[in-house]
């Protein structure tokens, strides 16, 4: 590939190169006049065992323990940096097995999205799961053979709007579409089992 990128790069007469990022690779493309760069691999959906931790309280009050699957792209917790400091934990937690079919299903496009303006919750409140006390959601879209996850916000379902400014460095991330699929297909397996 590389080769191939050098050669195309010489007849042209521009600076071409292929470098780590993020994403996979970029292809960066220069001349005297333009660059130009490219991401030319998908991003890596994992979905990783998480814990929220219980804590009962002096005064009786308690949080409850929650198991789920975390979001991980490219190798970083969506958790760490959204849910977590929001007290939420993913869709596909142990605790709401039922639901969690029905967000997979949403996810993969096959179910209406659970918010107005086509968007899809990924994280939801830890103690109940319900939309009612605020929600990280996305707006999914597939083209062709990927899936992209755009527009990450913070909403419930009792307003009609929805908070982007802090999650404006998260994102987009596009994936295989077939990646994609097995991967949230072997989350449902995990949480049956």
């Amino acid at each position: 590939m590389h080769n191939f990128v050098g050669n195309i790069g010489q007849q042209l007469n521009w600076a071409v190169a292929l470098s780590p990022c993020r994403a996979g690779l970029l292809l960066w493309v220069r001349s005297e006049s333009f660059a130009l760069y490219f991401s030319v691999m998908d991003a890596l959906l994992q979905l990783i065992p998480a814990t929220r931790i219980g804590v009962k309280y002096p005064d009786g009050t308690y949080k409850s323990e929650r198991q789920f699957l975390d979001f991980v792209v490219n190798g970083e917790s969506l958790w760490e940096t959204v849910g977590k400091p929001g007290d939420m934990v993913s869709i596909l937690c142990f605790d709401y097995a039922v639901e969690s079919k029905k967000a997979v299903d949403r996810l993969l496009l096959t179910e209406q999205a659970d918010l107005p303006n086509n968007r899809r919750s990924l994280f939801v409140c830890a103690e109940c799961g319900d939309l009612g006390c605020g929600a990280i959601t996305v707006v999914v879209v597939k083209e062709r053979d990927t899936i992209t996850w755009k527009d990450l916000g913070y909403e419930s379902n009792y307003e009609d709007s929805v908070s982007l400014a802090d999650f404006k460095s998260v994102g987009p991330f596009t994936f295989n579409s077939a990646e994609y699929e097995r991967t949230l297909h072997q989350a449902l397996e995990r949480l049956k089992g």
